[in-house]
C-alpha cells in the first residue's frame, strides 16, 4: 500500500526517488504532467544520468537540450519527438504490448489525473491509455492532479493508496497543433465515407486526414466509436447525434477510447459525461474485444505502402517520424469483426515522391495480409482475397499518375 502523501512540487527530492537505472516513464499527449516533467528536467543535473520513455510530446520536456543527462526512448517519432532524431531511442513494438514491456522494468511512473469521486480517488482525467496498466507495477507512482483536467470515467479510477506523491496544481495541460486537410485528404474522405455503413463503429488516428473523414460522415446514422485517441471532431458528431453508439454490441451508447487530444474546450466538453469512457490500452487495442463490435471500420494512414499491400508507418526519408502503433491490433480486429473494415488511408505523393512504391523505404510496419484496403484521392483498392498480380494492378491503379509508368517498370 502506497501512502499517498499529498507535497508541494518544491518538495520533490528527484535525485532519492530516481536510482541509478531505473527508467521514468509520463503520460503522452494532453496527458503529460507537465509540472511534474518540467520540474524533473530542470533537476537532472542534480539526478545525474537517467532514462525516459515518452510517447508522443506536445511539450518542451522532450529536448535536445536536456539529452546531456537523458536518454529518450519512445515507440513513436511524432510530433516534438522529431525534434530529437537520432537523438530518440526506439522501441519498435505493437502499441498493445507497451504497457506489458515497460511493466516489467519497474518504472518511476507520472501521471496527470483528475479529481475523482471522493477524496481517496482520483479520474484518469485526459487519459488511461498505457500508463493505466502500469500503476500496479510501478517502482514509484507520482501523480500530478491539475483543475484543469476533465473527471472521466471508465470504471478505473485511481485510488489514493495506488500513488506515493501527490502534487495539486492549477497547470494547462498541453493541446496539439492544430491541423487543417488539405484538398486530397478531403477526397479521400468522401471516398471513405462511402465506403462506411450506417451502424458501423469507428477507429481513428491522429492528424488532419481523421478530421476530413469526421468532417465527411455527417449523413450517417447510427455510429459508434472505439478507437485510441478521441478528438473535438468525433465530440462534435457526438453532439449532432450521428455517433450515439446506439447499435454497438459492445459497450453499447458509449464511445471508448484510450486518450483525448485537444485544447481545453474538449477536455471541459469531455468531463463527467455518461457517454464516454477513457480505457486502457489493454482494453482499447485488444483484438479479443475489437472482433466482437459487428462493423468495426479501422481508420489507419501510413507513409508508404508497396505494390503487394505492405506498410510503412514509421520511416521517412530516413528519419523516424511515426510508429508501428496500434494498426495492426486494429487492422486483424476489424477483419475478424462481421462486416469490418482494414482501411489504409494515405495520400497519393508526398510533394515530390509518391506513397505508392515497389520497395518501402522503411520497415513494415503493418503486414499486407492484415490490409483489407487501401484508399488515395485516387481510388479505392480493395485487396481482401487478392492474389500478388491482383494487388499490384489494384494498388497501380490508384497511384498518382505521375508516378503510374516508373512504379510498372519498377523503378519506385
Amino acid at each position: 500500500m502506497r501512502p499517498g502523501k499529498e507535497v508541494q512540487i518544491a518538495d520533490l527530492d528527484w535525485p532519492s526517488l530516481i536510482s541509478e537505472g531505473r527508467q521514468v516513464v509520463w503520460s503522452q499527449g494532453t496527458a503529460e504532467p507537465v509540472t511534474l516533467t518540467q520540474n524533473l528536467m530542470a533537476a537532472r543535473e542534480r539526478i545525474g544520468s537517467f532514462s525516459a520513455f515518452v510517447g508522443f510530446s506536445f511539450g518542451n520536456s522532450v529536448s535536445p537540450d536536456h539529452t546531456d543527462r537523458v536518454s529518450f526512448q519512445s515507440y513513436c517519432g511524432t510530433a516534438n519527438n522529431s525534434k530529437l532524431r537520432e537523438q530518440l531511442d526506439i522501441l519498435p513494438i505493437h502499441y498493445s504490448e507497451l504497457s506489458s514491456e515497460l511493466g516489467q522494468r519497474k518504472p518511476v511512473l507520472l501521471l496527470s489525473l483528475a479529481e475523482g469521486q471522493d477524496e481517496n480517488s482520483f479520474s484518469f482525467g485526459p487519459a488511461a491509455d498505457f500508463t493505466a496498466d502500469l500503476i500496479n507495477s510501478a517502482h514509484l507512482v507520482i501523480a500530478e492532479v491539475s483543475s484543469k483536467a476533465p473527471r472521466t470515467s471508465g470504471g478505473n479510477d485511481v485510488r489514493r493508496d495506488q500513488i506515493d506523491f501527490i502534487v495539486r496544481t492549477d497547470t494547462p495541460l498541453l493541446a496539439p497543433r492544430a491541423v487543417s486537410p488539405t484538398d486530397d485528404e478531403a477526397k479521400i474522405a468522401s471516398l471513405i465515407a462511402g465506403m462506411i455503413e450506417d451502424g458501423s463503429t469507428l477507429q481513428i488516428g491522429l492528424g488532419s486526414l481523421p478530421i476530413a473523414i469526421m468532417h465527411a460522415l455527417r449523413s450517417h446514422k447510427d455510429l459508434g466509436f472505439h478507437s485510441g485517441v478521441f478528438v473535438q471532431e468525433v465530440a462534435d458528431l457526438m453532439d449532432s447525434g450521428i455517433i450515439n453508439n446506439a447499435r454497438k454490441r459492445l459497450d453499447t451508447g458509449i464511445s471508448t477510447a484510450g486518450i483525448l487530444s485537444g485544447d481545453q474546450s474538449l477536455l471541459d466538453w469531455c468531463h463527467d459525461r455518461k457517454d464516454l469512457q477513457l480505457r486502457p490500452v489493454s482494453y482499447t487495442h485488444d483484438v479479443g474485444v475489437l472482433s466482437q463490435i459487428d462493423r468495426f471500420v479501422a481508420l489507419n494512414s501510413a507513409i508508404e505502402v508497396d505494390l503487394t499491400g505492405q506498410v510503412n508507418a514509421e520511416l521517412a526519408a530516413g528519419r523516424y517520424l511515426g510508429a508501428v502503433g496500434g494498426a495492426p491490433a486494429f487492422m486483424r480486429g476489424a477483419a475478424q469483426s462481421k462486416g469490418g473494415l482494414g482501411i489504409i488511408a494515405l495520400p497519393s505523393t508526398a510533394k515530390t515522391r509518391s506513397r505508392i512504391v515497389n520497395k518501402l523505404s522503411g520497415p513494415v510496419s503493418t503486414a499486407r495480409s492484415d490490409v483489407g484496403f487501401v484508399v488515395t484521392e485516387n481510388g479505392i483498392a480493395d485487396l481482401r482475397g487478392a492474389s500478388l498480380s491482383e494487388r499490384r494492378d489494384r494498388l497501380m491503379a490508384i497511384a498518382h499518375p505521375d508516378f503510374q509508368s516508373d512504379l510498372d517498370a519498377g523503378l519506385l
